[in-house]
């Protein structure tokens, strides 16, 4: 795998020397956390080294960290009716970005009837004058807004949306997956309710995440309870290896965010300079605030699932617009309400970088590329997979 180019870091990111160190000394741990002798309090460190590790790293207290599987159960189990801040009303709908993640499409506990979609620009970005008049017309909601798109990596203005969203006596959750480890943000800086986050997209293990509250945020219902673990809120043996790792990636990423983002954010703008040699070829969301490692581009005539392909074939890891279970690229729901028609929207290819990318991978990918463009565009299939 050393002579290819791995340029899918949203979909999911190398693991961290730190992350693998610290779970595989938390494997020779042999106490549950839950156990009050000497081995139960070992492993009890470690989970709550950790826990103060994700929580440092989001302006969080420990208390309000909780542990789960992964960004999917962080989100569902933020989506809750009657969540509410100290004496406010509880929450009653949810109002959710057509450009969310699908876990938080999916609308949680909310029935489908309690739940409505905030319209978004042509840049991608929150429309604030509709998600206005969707919390005017109705009781108490929550609104699921995420700080970066995971495919277009526009970021939206959250810190806008929770004054709009507490002058009406609502709750903001932020699914914050995507940003976390590219941008600097804290619950301070977004005025979020609720923040969710994902190990393996900063260089944990996959199979770990966190939602973490801010302070005097209740009713939050656990789905899974049993044992009391959590605080209640996620009951079941915490997966001590995973958050062990989670933690020290959490520890790494910020260490090195601010150097990181630079130098990501210049290897970006050389891959994109290098595309648009290409006549005609769109790179969304180009003109608004973006996260440092993302291209989605496409041009006339191209098809992302052939472009994938060739990609791949060519020794170069990339995605499609859009993530899909049966093995075909679908039309991307976040360019289609951007106002993409899905012509275009099923053209569309990401391009993510992370911190061990290089200006030699971004030049053997603009080699790719340039050997896939002109067949590509003219939706010669069979010639484009004969090219390498």
């Amino acid at each position: 795998m050393d002579d290819r180019v791995y340029l899918d870091w949203n979909a999911t990111t190398p693991l961290r020397q730190e992350a693998k160190a610290a779970m595989a000394a938390a494997w020779e741990l042999i106490g549950n956390p839950s156990s009050v002798h000497s081995e139960g309090r070992r492993a009890r460190r470690l989970l709550e080294d950790a826990r103060n590790a994700v929580a440092k790293a989001v302006g969080g207290r420990p208390r309000d960290v909780v542990f789960l599987s992964g960004g999917t159960e962080a989100n569902a189990l933020a989506l809750t009716p009657g969540l509410r801040r100290a004496a406010g009303a509880p929450v009653q709908r949810l109002l959710v970005s057509a450009i969310e993640h699908a876990s938080v499409l999916a609308g949680g506990r909310f029935a489908t009837e309690a739940t409505a979609a905030i319209h978004v620009t042509r840049a991608g970005v929150i429309d604030l004058n509709h998600l206005r008049a969707l919390l005017a017309d109705g009781p108490p909601a929550l609104v699921s807004v995420m700080l970066a798109n995971n495919e277009t990596g526009a970021i939206q203005p959250v810190a806008d949306v929770a004054e709009i969203v507490h002058a009406a006596g609502g709750l903001l959750h932020v699914d914050a997956i995507q940003a976390f480890g590219k941008i600097p943000f804290d619950l301070a800086s977004t005025q979020a309710d609720l923040v969710t986050l994902s190990a393996h997209k900063i260089g944990g293990p996959k199979g770990a995440g966190a939602l973490v509250l801010a302070e005097g945020v209740e009713g939050l219902e656990a789905f899974l309870r049993g044992g009391g673990q959590e605080l209640g809120r996620r009951a079941g043996t915490e997966n001590i290896a995973g958050i062990a790792g989670f933690g020290a990636a959490a520890k790494a990423a910020m260490a090195a965010l601010k150097a990181d983002a630079a130098r990501v954010r210049g290897l970006r703008d050389r891959l994109e300079h290098g595309l648009r040699q290409t006549p005609d070829v769109l790179v969304f969301s180009d003109d608004v605030k973006r996260l440092p490692n993302t291209v989605l581009f496409t041009a006339p005539g191209m098809k992302a699932e052939t472009a994938v392909i060739g990609f791949d074939l060519g020794g170069i890891a990339v995605s499609s617009g859009s993530a899909c279970s049966s093995g075909k690229v679908q039309p991307s729901h976040v360019l289609e309400a951007m106002g993409y028609r899905s012509e275009v929207s099923q053209g569309a290819v990401r391009l993510s970088l992370g911190w061990s990318t290089t200006e030699t991978d971004v030049d053997l990918t603009l080699k790719a590329w340039r050997k896939l463009a002109d067949t590509l565009v003219k939706g010669d299939d069979e010639t484009q997979l004969e090219l390498f």
